[in-house]
């Protein structure tokens, strides 16, 4: 897996323990944001070995199991307590082979109320083996990708809240002397957005 559109970066080496990943990922992170100050866009060789790495696949499950829907199923019966009852290493060797050749399951459609509205609001529950997947890939890439984010975008961000987002609404009313805050929602937007544009911003 490469990332971005100029040579930077030797490959990096799987960690073989988390500390060692913590690690890996603070320097994605310095390099990426390090790649920005310059005003270039980073390049990452060798993210599919450090995210198919056995520490990589252990934290990703733990940091599964601790999440509400932990026991939620998709479209199979499995739910995380039948991973974490199975052996680690049929575990590991399960979820590299997905990353090796993934073609994810059908996503459990279900609908809750809309907060606010009388409407049913979809949500689509993956199977767990491609939520632990994901959680590997969003584990490596989230370093990268946040050292290039904007500064004071704040939504579904590690760190940050809506407290941080107002707190720095109201210094920019201070300082500007404004008095009017405009909050807006796309309706429905992740139904309509063009996923192939996003794609390729993604991947330059």
């Amino acid at each position: 897996m490469t990332m971005g559109c100029t040579e930077q970066q030797s490959d990096y080496l799987a960690p073989q323990e988390e500390t060692e990943l913590r690690l890996i990922l603070d320097r994605m992170y310095s390099n990426a944001k390090a790649a920005k100050e310059r005003g270039e866009l980073p390049r990452f060789r060798g993210l599919l070995e450090i995210i198919s790495s056995p520490v990589v696949i252990q934290t990703a499950i733990h940091n599964i199991k601790s999440n509400k829907g932990a026991n939620t199923p998709g479209s199979d019966p499995m739910i995380t307590r039948d991973i974490l009852e199975s052996s680690y290493t049929a575990v590991i060797e399960l979820i590299q082979e997905q990353l090796r050749y993934y073609s994810p399951q059908p996503v459990r459609r279900h609908y809750i109320p809309k907060k606010g509205t009388n409407e049913l609001r979809p949500l689509g529950i993956p199977s767990i083996v491609d939520r632990i997947v994901q959680e590997c890939v969003r584990l490596v890439i989230e370093p990268i990708l946040e050292a290039q984010f904007y500064t004071h975008s704040y939504g579904f961000r590690p760190y940050r809240d809506t407290h941080m987002a107002l707190a720095r609404t109201k210094t920019i009313v201070y300082l500007t002397g404004y008095r009017w805050v405009i909050e807006g929602d796309i309706r429905k937007f992740f139904d309509n957005v063009n996923h192939t544009k996003l794609i390729k911003l993604l991947w330059c």
